[in-house]
């Protein structure tokens, strides 16, 4: 049914992958082999009306369930706020008043000429997710060789270990070439009705690719129309980037990490919280003077780092920072917070009702909202989302070879890294020492 799979994104938004394939989507499951439209053979422009987006939506207007929005699927199977539900929300269209919604959105024209023309577009894209290839300065358990260049090279190791659960790959990196960074710059600055740009890495902080390209549109007087996203592992702050938040539009900082404690050391390895947490506190510094910047914690749980996600949203709390939860992990399986023991599960849903009863949260009033004039709004409704799905959620019928593969997952990591994830949670103990630990 159309209410059931449609999604707005493909009139507004497109991404560019980390190895210069464009995306139809910032949350879809791509084909990476898939070379037909690529930094190299196509344009921006080119690719947003191309055969492969015309197809795309009018799908999408079709209500098909289509593969690549498998991540959104799964995501609203436990009722979450997916990237679906964000674009649709941006539309001004109501799931729970579809039809209505949808006829009185601004896209709708645009909605109803794509139907009336093969998909095709009346349109330009308004907000861009550019990913600036793999170089990054850490290697986050959960993450994987396409999004960290410290992975790629620690999984040619962890292959040999366990190839079953690790596959080395070499990434082609587009940002490697200035002329083609230079070149997307250009086109970035030639579309008129562009207002939001992301950039995700690797880390984008430590990319000469992301000053490249921000250069470029102030030096192209664009800055004063766009605002400019970036997600950072919080490691890195500079002088530059308070440049940036007072020369954009607007500039939207989410700051990835997993716990206050040194659990984000383990899971974010080799960063160091005890670096990071100043950095933050210089953002929300900066955030004083600077009514344009916008700053999130982009949080990933995992079946280890919940155990403390209470701590973690205290500290959101304390601060004025919104929780802004990114997804329900997908990848790697065994890293699901599904697969947690019963008696973990039943903690963490007590340090959760702990933090309800303390800031007197509405249970039944769960709103979806992302303004910054709402913050603690926002904060309470990611903290209510996972009290839910911690209610709720169901063990995957594969939840005993998840387990197992746990252990080998992580065994596998402290062959190379020399630790133990047991210094950092030892309340997991006999659950991990049952599985093989």
């Amino acid at each position: 049914m159309l209410e059931k799979n449609f999604c707005s994104s493909p009139w507004f938004h497109l991404g560019i992958n980390y190895d210069g394939n464009f995306a139809k989507c910032r949350w879809g499951k791509e084909n990476t082999n898939d070379k037909t439209y690529n930094v190299n053979n196509s344009s921006i422009v080119n690719f947003y009306h191309s055969d492969e987006m015309n197809d795309f939506r009018s799908d999408i207007l079709q209500g098909k369930k289509l593969d690549v929005c498998s991540t959104c699927h799964y995501e609203g199977s436990f009722d979450k706020l997916n990237g679906r539900k964000r674009q649709l929300n941006k539309s001004g269209i109501d799931i729970n008043e579809f039809n209505l919604s949808t006829l009185s959105s601004p896209h709708y024209k645009h909605f109803l000429h794509s139907y009336n023309n093969q998909g095709s577009a009346d349109y330009k894209p308004t907000d861009l997710q550019i990913w600036l290839g793999n170089t990054c300065n850490s290697a986050c358990i959960m993450c994987n060789p396409l999004a960290s260049s410290k992975l790629e090279t620690e999984y040619k190791t962890l292959e040999k270990i366990n190839p079953s659960l690790f596959n080395s790959i070499n990434v082609p990196n587009w940002t490697k070439d200035k002329e083609k960074v230079l070149d997307i710059a250009k086109q970035i600055s030639s579309i008129d009705n562009l207002t939001y740009i992301h950039f995700l890495g690797g880390e984008t902080l430590y990319d000469r690719a992301f000053y490249t390209l921000c250069d470029y549109l102030i030096d192209a007087n664009k800055a004063k129309d766009i605002i400019i996203g970036t997600t950072t592992n919080g490691t890195i702050y500079s002088d530059k980037i308070k440049k940036y938040i007072k020369t954009f539009k607007g500039f939207h900082l989410g700051i990835s990490i997993e716990s206050v404690t040194d659990l984000n050391d383990y899971i974010r390895w080799p960063g160091k919280i005890n670096e990071i947490l100043p950095n933050i506190n210089s953002f929300l510094q900066d955030r004083q003077t600077n009514p344009e910047l916008y700053i999130s914690l982009r949080i990933t749980p995992t079946v280890f780092s919940v155990l403390h996600i209470d701590q973690l949203f205290d500290f959101m709390i304390e601060n004025s920072v919104i929780a802004e939860s990114c997804n329900i992990l997908f990848e790697p399986k065994c890293l699901r917070m599904e697969i947690m023991p019963d008696n973990i599960r039943q903690i963490v849903k007590q340090k959760l009702e702990r933090l309800i009863e303390t800031h007197k949260l509405d249970k039944s009033n769960i709103v979806n909202i992302r303004v910054p004039n709402l913050i603690n709004e926002v904060t309470a409704n990611t903290i209510l989302d996972y009290y839910k799905f911690m209610c709720e959620y169901t063990e995957p019928n594969d939840v005993e070879q998840s387990r197992h593969d746990l252990v080998s997952f992580v065994k596998a990591f402290e062959t190379t890294r020399k630790n133990s994830i047991l210094d950092y949670l030892p309340e997991y103990e006999e659950f991990l020492r049952t599985y093989g630990y």
